[in-house]
Formats: C-alpha cells, structure tokens, sequence
C-alpha cells in the first residue's frame, strides 16, 4: 500500500516508533482533507450555522426573535432555506394587543386613532378593525356612525370602496349603512322617519341620494298604499336635506278626500240615458295612483258601467223605487253588502217632509 520511498524512510526506525510516525501521518491527513471541504446549507439537521443559515427549523434559538422587536409570537424558520421569518408581516397577530402590519387596531392599541369629532375614542373589534359606532356621529367624516344613514362624500363603486359595516349603493355611488337600515332596493320602509316626527312608516317610494345632512332623500317616500287619508307634512329631501312640505293624500284605500272628484272622474266611466236628477251622486270603482295625488287611469273603458261598479251613493234616490231621474244602478252599499243587494234595502230619507223619499243606505 505505501511506496518503496516510505518503506525505505522507515527502514531506519525501530519498530514501534516507525507505526507511531505512521499513524501521525495519516491522522494529519485525514485533518488536511476535512478542512478542505466546502461547508453548505444543511436546514433541519438541528445545527445552526450562522455562516450558512439564518435560522435551523430544529434549533429554538430563533423563536424569541418577533418578542425582540415587540410583537407576541414565536418566530418561524423556512424549512427549506432556513431564512428566518420575522418581519412585520410574519409577527403581526391579531389579538397580540400591538397594531401592526395591515390592523386597524389591537385591543387597546388603536395606532392614536381618535373619534372624528375628537371627543372619545373608536373601540376595536375581535378581528382588528375600528368599530366608530359609539364616537359621536359627525357629517362629512365617510364614517356612517350613530343615526346617520350614509356619507355625501363616501362615494364608490364596489364594497371595496365602502367602510366596514357599510355596502355601496351602485345606483347612487354611495356608501350606505347595512343592517335594520339598509334594504337592497333602498325602500323607503326600510328607514324611519323620525327626523319629520311622524311616527308611522313609510309604506311607498324609493330613497334618494345621501344628503347634506347624512341622510337620504325623502323625496320619493310617502304614506301612500296604508288606507288612511294623510293630511300634508314635511320631509327631508335631497340634496339639501332640508325640510320641504308635502301635499295631503287624495285618496288611499276605498277612501277618497274630496267625492266631488271622484264623481267627476266616475261620470265619463257610468253613463246613463236618465235625465238629471240634482240628488242623485254617482260613484264608481277606483284605483290611487302611486303616490295617493289622484286616481290611476282605467285600463279600459269599452266594457261599460258594470265593469266599473257603478252605483249610488249614500242618500241617493233609491233606484228600487224607479224614481225620475234616477239611473239604473244598484246603491254603493249593496254592493258592499251581499245581502242588501239580495234585499235591495232602501231607507227614508231623514228629513221628516211628507211624502216620504226612500234613498240609499
């Protein structure tokens, strides 16, 4: 194994010192060639090398690294490039109490955010994100707080847009409040009306645009469609948000404000080859249009008085009777009541004079 050259160097020593010299040799030789060898990344043998790698996944040294720089985490190391992972972005934790990276807030760390109208401060909810419902509401800030129902100026065109807690009303280009307020279509009933101090809801019209005053146009809204006759009020409209009378309901329901338009609309509807009779009030089946103004068009006229229950209306000549001048149409009240139509029930005229007139219940 070893050269004529090595054998005859030795040749001198005696035996024992010779296998010393030997092994000596191979021993420096062996340290030789390890120094030689290249050291690379070796991640996850458990051994740190600060040469090579940040950190080692199977060394803790690392995990106090994110608590050095203040966060509440153990660091992390790349498994397969044992770089160390304690930036802001792999420390942050919501719920650590530190507002870090992309958090609104952390407990009691709200990043020096205060209430818009710089009295009292925001509260941050469980998932990092500032909760401005209980700052006293301020118009004009873009935060929908208290009884504000939208921001004029929180404009949009996705929810992206809009501020937790608030969708965007694409048809508007606005941020409006979600929950018991906010209705897809924005119907008017889906909001309240407390700013008019009419306590009832509103059961017809659609909202307008955010107003000056955060809070949507009433222009559209109104009462009509709940069977009761409305007198005038004042709204909120757009774009001011200023209070603006509207007018009294004319009809709602099977009630009508003023008869003698009724009549008036009835008498193209009910013709009739009677000649007048000052008494006799005719009356007719009706629609109110959509905002209680007036009444809607008939559909058709061609079928004839039937079709739009011509009658008489209370007080009326009663037509049993065939008194002159009176049309051929059954009293409105046997209409409404099937066995008065069966019975064809007249009443005396209340006014004590002889002869005796039956007229209409």
């Amino acid at each position: 194994m070893f050269g004529a050259s090595t054998l005859s160097a030795g040749a001198g020593l005696r035996p024992g010192r010779w296998l010393l010299a030997m092994m000596v040799g191979l021993s420096a030789g062996i340290v030789a060639g390890c120094l030689e060898l290249e050291r690379e990344v070796s991640c996850g043998d458990g051994w740190w090398d600060p040469q090579h790698e940040e950190c080692d996944p199977r060394d803790d040294s690392h995990l106090d690294e994110c608590r050095k720089r203040g966060w509440k985490r153990d660091a992390t190391c790349d498994p397969v490039t044992c770089e160390l992972r304690a930036s802001e972005e792999d420390c942050a934790m919501c719920g650590d109490g530190v507002a870090s990276h992309t958090e609104e807030c952390d407990g009691e760390d709200l990043r020096g955010t205060t209430c818009s109208a710089g009295v009292g401060l925001p509260t941050c909810r469980s998932d990092c994100t500032l909760d401005h419902s209980m700052c006293p509401p301020v118009c004009g800030d873009d935060i929908v707080s208290g009884a504000e129902e939208c921001e004029p100026t929180a404009s949009c065109a996705t929810d992206d847009d809009c501020p937790l807690g608030t969708v965007c009303y694409q048809a508007f280009g606005q941020c409006v409040a979600v929950g018991e307020n906010f209705a897809p279509n924005l119907n008017c009933g889906a909001y309240n009306n407390e700013a008019i101090g009419v306590d009832k809801p509103y059961t017809s019209g659609t909202i307008d645009r955010c107003t000056s005053e955060c809070l949507f146009g009433r222009n559209d809204c109104g009462f009509c469609g709940d069977g009761v006759l409305d007198p005038s009020y004042k709204d909120l409209v757009f774009p001011t948000g200023e209070l603006i009378e509207f007018p009294s309901e004319k009809c709602d329901g099977n009630h009508v404000a003023d008869q003698q338009q009724l009549v008036n609309y009835c008498a193209p509807l009910c013709p009739s080859d009677s000649p007048n009779n000052g008494d006799v009030v005719v009356l007719c089946d009706f629609e109110c249009n959509a905002g209680c103004s007036g009444f809607a068009p008939p559909d058709n006229i061609a079928p004839g008085p039937d079709a739009f229950g011509c009658c008489l209306a209370k007080g009326s000549p009663c037509p049993k009777f065939d008194t002159e001048g009176v049309p051929d149409f059954p009293c409105c009240s046997w209409l409404e009541n099937p066995n008065w139509l069966a019975d064809e029930k007249c009443v005396i005229q209340e006014t004590g004079a002889i002869p005796v007139v039956f007229v209409c219940p």
